[in-house]
C-alpha cells in the first residue's frame, strides 16, 4: 500500500460515485498527470484539471511535487459505492450510462461494418429440417473487410433461475479471460459485452435464435 493511500473507503456522495463509474479508466492510470496525457490520449492540462477534481470528491490524494510534476495517488486501493447511491434511473447510475454507451457503440460499429462488407454478404434464415452441412464461420484468421466486425448473437430460451446464474457466470468468464490475456501487441480497441436480461413472457415457447454479423456467415455450426 502505497503512502497516504488507506486500504478501503466507503463512498458516499453521489458525486464521487458517478465519477468512479466515468473516470475509472483514468483513475487507474493516475500518477502524474504530465506523465498520464499522453497513455490517456488528453492534454496534460486537462488531465490536471480532472486529478484536481477526483482529488476534491477524495478519490485522489495529492502526494507532492517533484520537478514541476504534481504527483497523486489513489486515496484508497478500495472504493465501495453503495448500490442505492446510483439507482438504475440515474442517468449516469448503475448500469444505465454503460447500457447507452453500449448501445451507441455497437449502433456506430455496426455502421463501419456495414458499410465495408463485401458485395456478396446475405443473410440466411432457414426453417425446419435442411439436408447436408449448412456453411461455418470463416477461420479467425480469414482475411476480412474490417478488422474488427460487429458481432451480435441473441438467443431467447426458458432459464430455470440455476441454469440462469451457471450461463451467466460462463459467458462472464470468457470476458474474464479475455481480460486476463490483456491487449493484443499492435492491437485496437474493442468491446466485448455479454447483456443479459428477462424478456417480457409474450407466450411463445420456441427457442429463439437471432444472430446479426458480419463475421461471416452467422449460421449455427
Amino acid at each position: 500500500m502505497t503512502d497516504g493511500q488507506t486500504e478501503s473507503v466507503r463512498v458516499t456522495d453521489m458525486r464521487a460515485a458517478r465519477a468512479l463509474r466515468q473516470d475509472v479508466r483514468l483513475l487507474g492510470l493516475l500518477t502524474s498527470p504530465s506523465e498520464v496525457a499522453g497513455r490517456a490520449g488528453m492534454a496534460a492540462n486537462l488531465v490536471h484539471h480532472h486529478a484536481q477534481r477526483l482529488a476534491s470528491l477524495g478519490l485522489l490524494r495529492e502526494l507532492g511535487r517533484e520537478g514541476g510534476r504534481v504527483r497523486f495517488v489513489l486515496a484508497a486501493r478500495e472504493f465501495r459505492v453503495p448500490s442505492d447511491l446510483l439507482p438504475p434511473e440515474d442517468a449516469q447510475g448503475n448500469g444505465t450510462a454503460d447500457l447507452r454507451e453500449l448501445s451507441e457503440g455497437f449502433l456506430r460499429a455496426y455502421g463501419w461494418s456495414w458499410a465495408l462488407a463485401g458485395a456478396g454478404e446475405e443473410d440466411v434464415y432457414i426453417f425446419g429440417e435442411v439436408g447436408g452441412s449448412t456453411p461455418g464461420l470463416p477461420p479467425a484468421d480469414a482475411p476480412a473487410a474490417e478488422g474488427h466486425p460487429a458481432h451480435l448473437d441473441r438467443v431467447t430460451v426458458n432459464l430455470t433461475p440455476e441454469r440462469y446464474v451457471r450461463l451467466a457466470r460462463e459467458l462472464s468468464q470468457v470476458l474474464a479471460r479475455a481480460y486476463a490475456e490483456g491487449h493484443s501487441e499492435g492491437g485496437q480497441p474493442c468491446t466485448l459485452a455479454v447483456l443479459a436480461y428477462r424478456a417480457d413472457d409474450d407466450g411463445i415457447r420456441s427457442l429463439s435464435r437471432s444472430p446479426n454479423s458480419f463475421l461471416g456467415s452467422a449460421l449455427p455450426v
